[in-house]
């Protein structure tokens, strides 16, 4: 039987709600590169090469025959390949887990203020940790899934991996900047990774289908969406949507063109473009001031504050939470988080300046 609702019966029901992503603000860790450099040979640098190769296809190039985001989905014949087990991952995101200062207090406070959700494409391995850790019910968490134990690979697709495993890492990283929607020719070390990343996994890796594992990308965030607003019958102008990576682009861009609150948090370039409010900060506590403005007041309110983001006026602000605010200046007592409105004007500086403070917080 559904639990009784004493406030949905008098018809106080909510009408915001939130989902959030995790690396950059819940964890500072990346669990999946985490993962591979731990496992695989190489592996940090194989994840940078398929995660630029991920995006260069996918956006970029724009390919018709990509998912974009896929990152993980790639990612498992590797690890499978050099021994991954279940145990091992869970065992390793949870040693290896880094949370952002304050995440627990503030999840604790967002999901006791408004409907909270996580999208993430983080391995149901590191969510099990995060949510033990973060007091998260992992029903309201969308994951991708894979099962390193019944995933099957014999013995000499395994060497075969391992193998091109070797020829991938001594591709060289390419280091050309892209904008969106500007064309450029790609330079001889992005040739190289795509001709090899395409010979790879057409010849010689089986990348697993949607079957064999769930991959949480761009595509995955942005449908997450579509059918949470069926669920909650909450539509994207009541939604705050927290996020800072390539996956998250697409779930802001929509949030953001219909009126809801488009955080980009630690975001990378694209993040902050597809966003109407950028933060820079290593404590969380600032998101859920900004999201509780938005649950009491709307998108008007929380553009207001950010306008007038000083700490004068904010220890002077009429709050609907004065602890929290308070909480906020005291844990930022020299500087406060870098807090700007994504305009046309600014949006260059801001998502270069965003994208390099998220470089160096998730070395």
């Amino acid at each position: 039987m559904d639990e009784f609702d004493p406030a949905a019966e008098l018809g106080l029901v909510h009408d915001k709600q939130l989902v959030c992503s995790c690396t950059g603000f819940l964890q500072i860790n990346n669990s999946s590169r985490d993962l591979c450099q731990r496992f695989v040979d190489k592996g940090d640098k194989l994840y940078d090469l398929i995660t630029r190769y991920d995006f260069v296809v996918s956006y970029i190039l724009n390919r018709a025959d990509v998912r974009s985001g896929n990152v993980t989905r790639y990612l498992v014949p590797f690890l499978k390949a050099f021994g991954m087990t279940d145990f091992a991952a869970m065992d390793h995101c949870r040693k290896s887990l880094n949370l952002m200062p304050e995440s627990k207090r503030v999840m604790t406070h967002l999901m006791d203020t408004l409907p909270t959700f996580v999208s993430t494409s983080s391995f149901e391995h590191n969510i099990m940790g995060l949510c033990s850790e973060l007091n998260i019910p992992s029903v309201v968490v969308d994951r991708s899934d894979v099962t390193f134990d019944d995933y099957e690979m014999s013995k000499q697709e395994a060497r075969t991996i391992r193998e091109v495993t070797n020829a991938l890492t001594s591709l060289k990283m390419p280091e050309q900047k892209y904008e969106p929607n500007v064309r450029v020719d790609l330079d001889k070390d992005e040739i190289d990774l795509i001709v090899a990343m395409d010979k790879a996994f057409q010849e010689n890796i089986h990348v697993p289908n949607s079957k064999q594992i769930r991959s949480v990308g761009a595509d995955a965030k942005a449908h997450f969406l579509l059918d949470l607003r069926g669920k909650t019958n909450i539509d994207f102008d009541g939604t705050a949507y927290i996020g800072g990576g390539m996956t998250d682009i697409l779930a802001l861009d929509s949030i953001s063109n219909r009126g809801g609150l488009a955080l980009s948090f630690n975001g990378c370039d694209f993040a902050v473009r597809n966003s109407n409010i950028a933060v820079m900060s290593r404590d969380c506590t600032v998101a859920a001031v900004l999201v509780q403005e938005f649950y009491n007041e709307g998108i008007e309110a929380v553009f207001d504050l950010v306008e007038n983001w000083d700490r004068k006026t904010l220890e002077k602000k009429d709050f609907p939470d004065p602890y929290l605010m308070s909480e906020m200046l005291s844990s930022n007592p020299k500087k406060l988080p870098e807090v700007y409105i994504v305009k046309k004007d600014n949006v260059e500086e801001i998502a270069k300046k965003s994208d390099k403070y998220r470089k160096n917080l998730l070395k």
